[in-house]
């Protein structure tokens, strides 16, 4: 399954829809208000296009997320969230922050008609072909103590081995989709994850019905298969001539030492972000019982559905923050962010009031315990956006390597937290740890922004 621009298989509540849709389209509306009488630019129209295609995706998502968790049941679900997770930890380990760095340099190579797109792309596509099928072939020889080991899924590795082959399959896939994306193609990029978010939803309706959705054919089907149909699609929806033909070595040893020097801190960031994301859930896989694992893998992945609101707040913020420049400016940003996340975590709070009979009508009783984790988890997610804000004042500052330092900073907290309190409180102490971890990177934040904001004179901020 494609998991490019967070298409990670989880649940969507209804919630997170309807709030999701209502910002959206309260968004579309100043946009459209602010540009009236005058044509929208040209990033203004990508933005709508994504925006409108993530919509729809969350919308298929839900419905895809209902049916594989009746399928599976709380235990078998348990352990494909963990074997999620390790997929997207995998993912992310495995792209150095290539994809990123690709983009800005195909990007810049397309719009300037230089004719080095071609070779950028083509050696992007084969290094990180390559570094895949290492490190997943690695991991495939070597899934049985991995699992026994680390996963505690013994005797299970081909579970395993199936999400390995998956992450090559979305590689494929999100290598050829960054490329719409450096191209500007927004609406070719939406319509291939609309399809793949499709195609799930209809595979997932097929299996069940026929009784053969299984945690196998999850990975199988709705894992690779929907990928390798997405990467199949993106290639032929992409611009010009595009070949799949290896590079002559000598070019692809100069873009590859291009790409890794410029991605080399990105990496960094994604990787902490995504082990910040699913390290308490691998914790408590280790040490809970698998039902307990399947609650609490369900209100993690309802909670981090509040990262849409996160993704959202960074891509609107983030040239905000880029253009500050005086104190004043970057006081009046603080005073209004703070209102801004304080509405949206009153906006959630329907949310935690709901959370037990919208767990109980959508995901079946046999999720219900899981109402009162996700309830603690949010309160934590709230949390994390009234601080996304304050991390944007990193690019005002020229300081991108506090972004890393503050992910870091929430891992150690969250690994010494979880170690400590998990083995004791169960799924409370993995909640507390993920508080211990927000609140770690919290601190983080702040005190780079008060420091910053001493130093600087009144006149500027840099």
């Amino acid at each position: 399954m494609e998991r490019t621009l967070s298409s990670e298989p989880g649940f969507r509540p209804v919630n997170s829809l309807l709030s999701q849709f209502a910002a959206s389209r309260r968004l579309f509306r100043r946009s459209l208000a602010s540009l009236r009488g005058a044509e929208p630019d040209a990033v203004t129209r990508g933005w709508l296009v994504v925006t409108g295609g993530s919509v729809g995706r969350l919308g298929l998502g839900f419905i895809a997320s209902i049916i594989i968790a009746r399928a599976l049941g709380p235990e078998a679900f348990g352990i494909f969230s963990v074997l999620a997770a390790v997929a997207s930890f995998a993912g992310a380990g495995v792209d150095l922050g290539l994809t990123n760095a690709a983009v800005r340099r195909v990007s810049a190579a397309w719009s300037d008609g230089s004719g080095r797109a071609g070779d950028i792309w083509q050696t992007f596509f084969w290094l990180r072909v390559l570094i895949v099928l290492g490190v997943a072939g690695a991991g495939i020889a070597l899934a049985g103590p991995i699992s026994s080991m680390f996963l505690d899924v013994s005797g299970r590795e081909l579970y395993l081995r199936l999400a390995l082959l998956g992450v090559v399959a979305t590689v494929l896939s999100g290598s050829v989709t960054s490329m719409l994306q450096a191209t500007s193609r927004f609406g070719r990029l939406s319509a291939v994850l609309l399809v793949n978010s499709g195609l799930t939803v209809l595979l997932a309706v097929a299996l069940a019905q026929a009784g053969h959705l299984t945690i196998t054919t999850a990975l199988l089907v709705l894992g690779i298969g929907t990928s390798l149909a997405s990467f199949a699609l993106a290639y032929t929806l992409l611009p010009g001539v595009w070949s799949l033909r290896p590079p002559e070595v000598k070019l692809f040893m100069y873009h590859a030492r291009d790409l890794s020097r410029y991605g080399v801190w990105l990496w960094i960031g994604s990787l902490l972000g995504i082990l910040a994301l699913h390290l308490d859930l691998l914790l408590v896989n280790h040490w809970v019982a698998p039902a307990t694992v399947g609650m609490y893998a369900l209100a993690v992945t309802l909670a981090n559905k509040a990262e849409v609101i996160n993704q959202s707040l960074y891509t609107v913020l983030l040239p905000t923050a880029s253009a500050l420049r005086t104190h004043e400016e970057v006081s009046g940003y603080i005073r209004r962010s703070l209102i801004r996340s304080g509405g949206i975590g009153i906006g959630l709070l329907p949310a935690i009031l709901l959370a037990d009979p919208l767990i109980r009508l959508f995901y079946g009783d046999a999720y219900a315990a899981a109402s009162g984790i996700f309830q603690l988890l949010l309160v934590v997610a709230i949390l994390n956006i009234v601080l996304t804000p304050l991390l944007m004042l990193a690019f005002t500052f020229d300081r991108p390597r506090v972004v890393a330092l503050a992910d870091g900073t929430r891992v150690v907290a969250l690994l010494v937290a979880g170690v400590v309190l998990i083995p004791v409180l169960e799924t409370d102490g993995a909640v507390l740890a993920r508080l211990a971890a927000a609140v770690a990177g919290g601190v983080v934040i702040v005190a780079f922004v008060v420091r910053q904001v001493r130093s600087r004179d009144d006149a500027t901020v840099q």
